[in-house]
C-alpha cells in the first residue's frame, strides 16, 4: 500500500514540476525586466547568466560536439550540470524574493494574491523536487568512472557505466574534456590486451 502511495505521489509531483518550472521561468523573466533597483536584482541577473551559460555549454555544446563525432566526458558534464543545479536553486529563491514583494497595480488584489500564491507554491515545489532529484541525477547520469587505457595501439577511454552489475564501454579518447561519441566496444568484462579481441571504429559488442 505504501509503495503505491509513493508511486502516486511521485507521479503527481512530476506532473506539477514541469508547469511549475514554466511558471517560475515567467516570474523570473518578469523580475529581470521590472525589478530593477531591488536588492536581489543584481544577484538574480548573475545567477541567470550562470544558469544559461552552463545550460548552453552542456546542451548546446554537446550538440555542437556531436556534429564532429565528439561528446563531453563525465567530469565536464558533471561540473556544468552541477553549476546549472546550484544556480537553479539560488535562482528559485531569488525569484521568489523579487516577485513576492512586487506591487502589480494593474491586477485586482485577489488576482494578485492568487498569482503570488501560485508562484510561491510552485517555487517551493520545484525547489524541493530538485533538491531531491538533482543530486541523484548528478550521481547516476554523470558519475561514471573513467580512465584512459591503451589497447592495440589506440588510446581509449574506459567508462564503467554499469548500474547494478559491472559494465564497461570504450570510446576514442580526445583529451581531458571530450571523447568520441561512438562506442567502440562494450561488455561485462573489461578489455584485456591479450584477450584476442580486435576493435574497430563503429563496432560494438553490445
Amino acid at each position: 500500500m505504501g509503495g503505491y502511495f509513493m508511486i502516486g505521489l511521485f507521479e503527481v509531483l512530476a506532473a506539477l514540476t514541469l508547469p511549475g518550472c514554466g511558471v517560475l521561468a515567467l516570474a523570473g523573466l518578469y523580475c529581470l525586466f521590472f525589478c530593477k533597483g531591488q536588492e536581489n536584482y543584481k544577484h538574480l541577473t548573475r545567477t541567470a547568466a550562470v544558469f544559461l551559460g552552463a545550460a548552453g555549454l552542456l546542451i548546446g555544446g554537446d550538440a555542437l560536439l556531436g556534429c564532429f563525432g565528439l561528446a563531453w566526458r563525465s567530469a565536464p558534464s558533471a561540473v556544468l550540470f552541477g553549476a546549472m543545479l546550484v544556480s537553479g536553486w539560488i535562482g528559485v529563491v531569488l525569484t521568489l524574493g523579487c516577485f513576492l514583494p512586487l506591487e502589480i497595480p494593474r491586477l485586482h488584489r485577489y488576482l494578485r494574491r492568487g498569482l503570488k500564491a501560485a508562484v510561491l507554491f510552485f517555487g517551493v515545489l520545484v525547489l524541493l523536487v530538485f533538491l531531491w532529484v538533482g543530486p541523484v541525477l548528478l550521481i547516476f547520469a554523470f558519475g561514471d568512472d573513467e580512465q584512459v587505457v591503451e589497447y592495440q595501439g589506440q588510446t581509449l577511454l574506459e567508462v564503467d557505466d554499469g548500474f547494478m552489475d559491472p559494465h564497461w564501454s570504450y570510446y576514442v579518447c580526445h583529451g581531458p574534456l571530450v571523447r568520441g561519441n561512438e562506442r567502440l566496444y562494450d561488455g561485462y568484462e573489461p578489455l584485456k590486451e591479450d584477450g584476442g579481441l580486435t576493435i574497430s571504429e563503429g563496432w560494438s559488442n553490445g
